[in-house]
């Protein structure tokens, strides 16, 4: 039996990498595009564009360990059973469940592995991938001064130049509009000056000579202010063109691990719970005063009936106001709790679809008779599409709060595994299937 649990998982292992290999590649392709606008427009090195492949690498790993045991266990299967071999086994009365079992390990072990991946090492990565997107982000290296054109590459300024002597970074008729400050802006003109790269090339410096300074206020127009100047010094901060690295405390839901995830989701639901009481005392404190004023409005004869209505609707609508009030506070701390629940799921959820595809490969596999790559790219497809729809969809429905986050991440598995458990028991009992498949037979 050692020997048949040992050469059922070296057939697997072929498969497995073959399709690890392609999912991945597929999924690099994909996402090369974005990299080459980036290396085109921002002139980033080779290696900055390799290291942005190298830190997506692990979400894409995350999708594609799970995608290739459904493709391997298929591939697998399906030659097993094209080569009679499953006949085989059947005919030495071992159990198709014995046959299943080894993989079950396996995927288990490889389910543990990626959640550990989830958890420890794919909330990094994605932290550096995010920080490294917005470093080029930042980059301008498009930024060059022209004689004559408009220069609007850098946020909060308006730069034009009659001349530039490249040569010399002399530059004649100057005309800077400084729009940092909306309700305040400032036109800058001068004469002529210098300009040159600072800071490591991180800062743009004009020294400018005989110009003026117009300062104007929107808010109040007639606050204009004009001053005059021989020499003055500009230093425009992070214009540069090269890679600044930056980094940063702040991380997203996807960049957490999932002890600090349940954390914030612990920090929300307290912060609900003073919201809450909040509203049942102010109801049971209230709707009884409400009730009195009624009474006592409605014995006022002092008030006609319009009157009246209109004070206690009055009334009414100021109560219902404080509730709606407190209500949002607690969806807000409802949608948080949501948010980090979804991705802590998901962490646990996708890693499991290794077993769920399992369950459900398998019987596809002997079913399918064929074993060829078409049928398991086929059917694997139909398999991802189904997955990923339930969950991006359950995605979807939980952050706005219709479905409850288990449900949301762990409903395709709950699916397909429940599928996989019925075809599993109905190749293993030898009963008849749905004509569908009996037409596969």
């Amino acid at each position: 039996m050692k020997k048949l649990t040992r050469y059922i998982l070296r057939e697997h292992i072929g498969p497995f990498f073959f399709a690890f290999f392609i999912i991945t590649f597929l999924l690099v392709i994909d996402y090369v595009p974005r990299i080459i606008d980036h290396v085109i427009d921002k002139d980033i090195s080779i290696w900055i564009a390799l290291e942005l492949v190298a830190l997506n690498l692990a979400w894409m790993l995350a999708l594609s360990v799970p995608m290739s045991v459904l493709v391997a266990v298929l591939m697998a299967f399906g030659r097993l059973t094209s080569d009679f071999e499953i006949t085989a086994i059947k005919a030495c009365g071992i159990n198709m469940m014995r046959v299943v079992f080894p993989l079950l390990v396996a995927g288990s072990v490889v389910m543990y592995g990626m959640i550990q991946f989830n958890d420890k090492v794919l909330p990094d990565l994605n932290k550096q991938a995010r920080m490294l997107w917005g470093d080029i982000a930042a980059m301008r290296p498009t930024l060059v001064f022209r004689s004559g054109v408009f220069i609007s590459d850098i946020p909060g300024y308006l730069i034009l130049i009659d001349r530039i002597d490249h040569s010399t970074s002399r530059v004649e008729g100057v005309r800077i509009t400084d729009v940092q400050d909306k309700n305040k802006p400032k036109i800058i003109v001068a004469d002529s000056g210098f300009i040159k790269m600072a800071e490591g090339n991180r800062n743009i410096q004009f020294t400018l000579f005989n110009g003026e300074i117009h300062s104007l206020d929107v808010e109040d127009p007639e606050n204009y202010r004009r001053l005059a100047f021989k020499k003055h010094i500009i230093n425009i901060v992070d214009a540069g063109t090269e890679l600044r690295r930056t980094d940063s405390e702040y991380r997203t839901d996807r960049e957490m691990p999932i002890k600090e995830m349940q954390v914030n989701v612990e920090r929300a639901k307290t912060a609900m719970k003073p919201f809450r009481e909040k509203i049942g005392t102010y109801l049971a404190k209230n709707i009884l005063s409400l009730f009195a004023d009624s009474v006592a409005v409605s014995t006022d004869t002092t008030l006609t009936d319009s009157a009246a209505f209109a004070l206690l609707k009055q009334k009414a609508k100021a109560e219902y106001k404080l509730i709606e009030r407190t209500r949002k506070q607690i969806a807000a701390q409802q949608k948080m709790v949501n948010k980090f629940s979804i991705e802590i799921y998901k962490k646990y959820s996708i890693p499991a679809a290794s077993l769920a595809f399992i369950l459900i490969g398998a019987p596809l596999g002997i079913i399918s008779r064929k074993g060829g790559m078409g049928v398991a790219i086929a059917i694997s497809i139909a398999l991802f599409v189904v997955y990923w729809a339930f969950l991006i969809g359950g995605e979807d429905l939980a952050d706005r709060g219709l479905v409850p986050p288990f449900w949301a991440m762990w409903s395709a598995n709950i699916l397909i595994g429940g599928i996989g458990l019925y075809l599993l028991y109905k190749v293993v009992t030898e009963k008849p299937l749905f004509s569908f498949f009996r037409k596969l037979e």
